[in-house]
């Protein structure tokens, strides 16, 4: 008995070809007036309709559709109803989001500075705003230059020697890591010797030190160009930062802890500045700052 009770429930649900039609003629001419005024409902609308267009495709068989084509081709314009609607509701929601009143922002920003409470004047203090505003702006990273440092020098012309054939030279012997491995920890010390100089020259006078007389070595200039490079490692490092100051006198100094922080986890660009020194403009710089010794001496400890 139940089982015949359930069968025939069953059947009084479905609708007949013609009601489904009638049913489905109804749905195309709602979403029809949907197209024509989109508004927060015109989406939730749709999907009722496109859900009622599904239940009447589930109580429909194969064979049925064969048999009644119209259903199809009303299912077919339905689709391309729902698909026209979702295309204006994309329209107006692009309008939407391009739409900027800047009266309307400028008025609300006011309202928003007066009600502050750190605010006493009627007029608008924008300071207020800085550290809200500034965290907004991508920041450009900074960088230093080394052009323009020293005036270029007239070139002498090279008159070129004819290439001479030479005799073949003797097989030449690779020398043994270990003096490779001593050189690289020598200069990794003079590195570490140059950065405390630096920092104990800032800590005592409190300003930079300038970039020639930090470098310059009276007596030899290979050790000069040599201090140049370590310089600069240190600047790739994050140690150090280079720039000219008010007078336009290029000067070094050790960088901030946070700027140290940021170089270590690799957030900062690695910038390394390395300087064109020749002999000529090398025998100028020692005349001008008239070193007696050098301020990096490999021999003594800082």
């Amino acid at each position: 008995m139940s089982t015949n009770n359930s069968n025939s429930n069953s059947q009084s649900f479905t609708r007949s070809p013609q009601q489904r039609k009638e049913t489905l003629r109804k749905i195309i001419i709602k979403a029809q007036s949907l197209q024509e005024a989109v508004n927060d409902d015109t989406i939730n609308n749709l999907e009722l309709c496109m859900k009622e267009t599904d239940n009447i495709n589930s109580e429909t068989s194969l064979e049925e559709k064969m048999h009644n084509q119209d259903e199809v081709l009303m299912d077919s314009e339905m689709m391309s109803i729902s698909s026209n609607v979702l295309k204006q509701c994309t329209r107006s929601l692009t309008k939407r989001v391009c739409s900027y009143n800047h009266i309307e922002f400028a008025q609300k920003l006011v309202q928003y500075i007066n009600q502050l409470p750190d605010v006493e004047s009627e007029i608008p203090d924008w300071s207020l705003l800085k550290s809200q505003v500034v965290k907004s702006f991508n920041r450009t990273s900074h960088y230093t230059t080394l052009l323009g440092t020293l005036v270029p020098l007239e070139k002498k012309e090279i008159n070129r020697r004819k290439p001479t054939v030479r005799e073949p030279q003797a097989q030449i012997k690779k020398p043994d890591n270990v003096v490779t491995v001593e050189k690289e920890e020598e200069s990794a010390e003079q590195t570490v010797k140059i950065n405390k100089i630096i920092s104990k020259y800032y800590k005592t006078y409190h300003k930079p030190l300038d970039f020639f007389k930090l470098v310059l070595n009276p007596d030899d200039f290979g050790k000069t160009i040599q201090n140049i490079l370590q310089i600069s490692f240190l600047i790739r490092d994050g140690r150090l930062i280079i720039e000219k100051d008010a007078s336009g006198v290029l000067v070094v100094q050790p960088c901030s802890k946070d700027k140290i922080i940021q170089a270590k986890a690799g957030k900062r660009p690695n910038i390394q500045n390395v300087m064109y020194l020749n002999m000529e403009q090398w025998k100028i710089l020692k005349n001008t700052y008239r070193l007696k010794k050098p301020m990096i001496d490999c021999n003594t400890e800082t």
